[in-house]
C-alpha cells in the first residue's frame, strides 16, 4: 500500500515538472539565454542588496566620535574609530583623516580621489543587470520573430488548412516575448531601487566628507 503511494506520488511530481518544462521546450533555443539571464540577474541582485545593506552605517553616531575625538585633537583616535567601521562612507573619512594636516584644498582632493575608488565597489555589477534588463525584451523579440518565420513557413509549405502545423511557430513568439518582458520588468524594479541606494552612500560619503573638512576649517580658526 505504502509503495503503491509512493509511486502515485512519483508519476505525479514527474508529470508536474515535465509541465513545468514544457513552456521552456516549447519557447525554443532562445529560452536559454532568457533563463540564463534570469539566473544571473538574480544572483546580481540578491549580491548587491546583501552589500549595500551592510554597507549603511549610523553616519551621524560616527561623526560624534569624529568629532569628539578631534575636539580633544586626536586624530590617529578619530581615524582608528572610521577604521573600526565598516562601509565605504568610514572608509573615506579614515583616508581623508590619514592626511588631516593637509590644506583644505588638498585635502579635499584626496577625499575625492578615494570616493572614486569606491564607486566601483558600490556599483558592483549593476552594469550587469542594466545589460540584462535591456537584452532580455530583446532576446523575446528575437524569439517572436524566429516564431512567425516557423509560422510562414508552414503556411508557405501548405499548411495553411491544417492547424497542427501553426501552433509550435505561435507557441514560440509567445513564450519568448513574455519570458524576455517578465524577466525585464521586475529586475527593472530592482536595477532602479539598488541605483537609488548606491546614489544615497554617494550622498552620504559628499555630506560627511564637507562636514569633515568643516571641522578642520573651524579647528584652524581656534588656532
Amino acid at each position: 500500500m505504502k509503495g503503491s503511494g509512493f509511486r502515485f506520488f512519483a508519476i505525479l511530481l514527474l508529470r508536474e515538472g515535465v509541465a513545468v518544462f514544457e513552456p521552456v521546450v516549447k519557447g525554443g533555443i532562445v529560452m536559454i539565454p532568457l533563463l540564463l539571464c534570469s539566473v544571473v540577474a538574480l544572483v546580481v541582485s540578491i549580491e548587491r542588496w546583501l552589500y549595500l545593506k551592510n554597507a549603511r552605517v549610523d553616519c551621524e553616531k560616527l561623526m560624534g566620535k569624529v568629532r569628539a575625538a578631534l575636539e580633544r585633537s586626536s586624530t590617529e583616535e578619530a581615524r582608528g574609530v572610521c577604521e573600526a567601521t565598516a562601509g565605504p562612507v568610514a572608509r573615506v573619512l579614515a583616508a581623508t583623516l590619514a592626511h588631516f594636516d593637509m590644506p583644505k584644498d588638498d585635502l579635499r582632493e584626496v577625499a575625492r580621489e578615494v570616493a572614486m575608488t569606491e564607486q566601483p565597489t558600490l556599483d558592483g555589477h549593476l552594469p550587469v543587470l542594466a545589460t540584462i534588463v535591456t537584452v532580455s525584451p530583446l532576446l523575446g523579440l528575437l524569439g517572436t520573430i524566429s516564431g512567425l518565420i516557423k509560422i510562414f513557413h508552414a503556411i508557405g509549405g501548405g499548411g495553411m488548412g491544417d492547424p497542427s502545423l501553426l501552433p509550435a511557430g505561435i507557441a514560440e513568439a509567445m513564450i519568448t516575448t513574455f519570458t524576455g518582458l517578465a524577466i525585464a520588468i521586475p529586475f527593472l524594479v530592482v536595477y532602479n531601487s539598488l541605483s537609488a541606494r548606491v546614489e544615497a552612500v554617494t550622498h552620504e560619503i559628499e555630506l560627511r566628507v564637507t562636514e569633515l573638512l568643516n571641522i578642520q576649517t573651524m579647528a584652524g580658526a581656534r588656532l
